[in-house]
């Protein structure tokens, strides 16, 4: 490897792991709600620690191509600072032959960044979800709390008493839908508690309805002095009894094997004359899953396209310092993260999500030869 080549990427990786070490840690700050959150389960610390080391690989794919853009307007930066820039092109080194073990760099960054969001992040948002869902099971009375699933299931609970989250509760209401989804189902309990094992509660009374009998309906009425059921018990009559994966839980083998599936659905369904909103439910299906390879995609390449405009904006020609090329930096930074996530949430609609994915790449990769065209002529 050429000593320039040595020279330039250990700076810049440098550069790099700093940047990257920093952000990690500044957007494991911004999740310390959530963090908090699942400790307030009850989870061992080292459920929680393994929780946090989770977050580390959805954070990677967007602090790799920020920490990219910082190393290589710095790197560039310096060279030019130092008249180290001026020395290399007075040798005889044109502005593509300098910057090319950067590009070689990042078009690396992009490979690693593909694999991570990929297959890292999302294995990492699965196991987080599985482990909330597995500690809600052992709790049942966190399980309870949870309203968003509550509401899911049609289910109301309510504690008019003192409580303890996670560990007791009294004068406690809970409703309930029947099997036959046709009336609901009430249990009043002066106490409930929670243990590793078992779920307690004393003077329960406990309404049911029973099976039809022609027109008629029965009741069922029961008092009960204290009453014991297993966690999995409970849990499994609370709990939704399936697993909604979404698109980020899936690598991209198994993402594939998804729109394989769809599109399969999709033309039978077209096939088969099914009514129009059952084909557009199947289409919206397709084109989020689409929308997805296509988010993939555009957070890996970010990590080459940012070093490129990070090292066309970071050269300074003239003794005059100019702040030109850090304000497009940040302007078509934040055009960026603007476009990301316009474009997840028009996720359903494909062309607009390209759009919104693909053209500040378009537009940093133009922003950028021109640059160094200008910069290549001499003009600042």
């Amino acid at each position: 490897m050429p000593i320039i080549w040595r020279y330039l990427l250990s700076n810049y990786f440098k550069v790099l792991l700093l940047c990257t070490i920093s952000f990690i840690g500044l957007l494991l700050t911004l999740r310390l709600t959530e963090i908090a959150h699942f400790a307030s389960l009850g989870a061992h610390w080292i459920y929680i620690a393994y929780y946090a080391c989770c977050q580390i690989p959805y954070i990677l794919p967007i602090a790799l191509p920020i920490a990219a853009l910082i190393s290589a307007v710095l790197l560039v930066q310096q060279l030019s600072k130092n008249n180290e820039l001026t020395a290399l092109r007075s040798a005889g080194f044109s502005l593509r032959t300098i910057l090319t073990p950067l590009l070689f760099a990042g078009a690396f960054l992009s490979i690693v960044n593909f694999y991570i969001v990929s297959e890292l992040a999302t294995n990492s948002h699965l196991s987080t979800a599985l482990i909330k869902s597995e500690l809600r099971c052992i709790n049942p009375l966190l399980l309870l709390n949870n309203k968003h699933l509550m509401q899911i299931r049609g289910i109301y609970f309510d504690t008019l008493g003192a409580s303890k989250v996670g560990e007791s509760a009294s004068d406690i209401l809970i409703a309930m839908p029947s099997k036959d989804k046709q009336c609901l189902n009430l249990m009043i309990a002066k106490n409930l508690e929670a243990t590793p094992q078992n779920f307690t509660g004393s003077q329960v009374s406990v309404l049911s309805t029973m099976e039809d009998k022609g027109n008629s309906r029965r009741f069922l009425v029961e008092n009960i002095g204290e009453a014991k059921t297993s966690i999995k018990d409970f849990t499994q009559m609370v709990q939704k009894k399936t697993c909604t994966l979404h698109h980020d839980h899936l690598q991209m083998s198994f993402l594939l094997s998804r729109f394989d599936d769809e599109v399969a659905k999709m033309n039978m369904a077209i096939s088969e004359d099914k009514p129009k909103n059952s084909i557009d439910q199947h289409k919206r299906t397709v084109n989020r899953i689409y929308s997805e390879m296509i988010r993939r995609v555009s957070i890996a390449i970010a990590a080459f396209t940012f070093t490129l405009l990070g090292a066309s904006c970071g050269i300074s020609i003239g003794r005059n310092r100019s702040a030109k090329g850090i304000a497009i930096v940040v302007t078509l930074g934040a055009l960026y993260i603007a476009a990301y996530f316009s474009a997840k949430g028009i996720d359903h609609l494909l062309m607009g999500s390209i759009l919104f994915y693909l053209v500040p790449h378009i537009l940093f990769v133009a922003t950028s030869l021109w640059m160094l065209r200008r910069a290549a002529k001499g003009v600042a």
